[in-house]
């Protein structure tokens, strides 16, 4: 069936770019679907993976990250599934990607809200998004992903590739 072919395409990352609109909206469904079967889950049944940027409930990348400014630990840095929406603590001061230290920096748009910053790493090329709830309490990791594609770009033409693609912007 074309539409399990392109199910698979989109969980496996393989997407053509002249299937992406039709896969858009199959990706949509799958992260509606994901979502619900990791809210049937116990904390109890999950454990971090060896990748820490994979989500600890279905495997999937990251979107981004958000560092929380209320709750029991604040200044607490968490990653969120892509796919699922879990989302799991990642110590802040590690590159996502390759735990890397020595050579992170925080990028953003000078005299912007601060709400966003791409965390770029030169030990291995790749930057993830972080955004700041103190600045916006309301801050959601996947429409602020999507809001500031800005960013993206600005830390691309300057040479670093971003962890993981976003999961509706299926090409390229």
């Amino acid at each position: 069936m074309e539409t399990e072919r392109l199910a698979d395409a989109f969980l496996r990352g393989g997407v053509d770019p002249a299937d992406a609109g039709a896969v858009f909206w199959i990706a949509a469904a799958l992260q509606v679907y994901f979502t619900e079967l990791a809210a049937t889950l116990q904390a109890t049944d999950l454990r971090l993976l060896e990748r820490r940027d994979l989500c600890p409930c279905c495997g999937s990348t990251s979107s981004a990250s958000v560092i929380r400014a209320s709750g029991q630990n604040p200044g607490a840095r968490y990653l969120y599934c892509s796919l699922c929406s879990t989302a799991w603590h990642h110590t802040r001061a590690l590159c996502i990607v390759c735990g890397g230290s020595r050579t992170l920096s925080l990028r953003g748009f000078e005299g912007d809200s601060g709400l966003a910053r791409a965390e770029t790493c030169d030990e291995c090329g790749a930057y993830a998004k972080v955004f700041y709830e103190a600045k916006d309490p309301e801050v959601d990791a996947y429409a602020d992903d999507l809001a500031t594609l800005g960013l993206d770009m600005m830390v691309s033409e300057a040479g670093w590739s971003r962890h993981a693609p976003h999961p509706l912007l299926l090409v390229g």
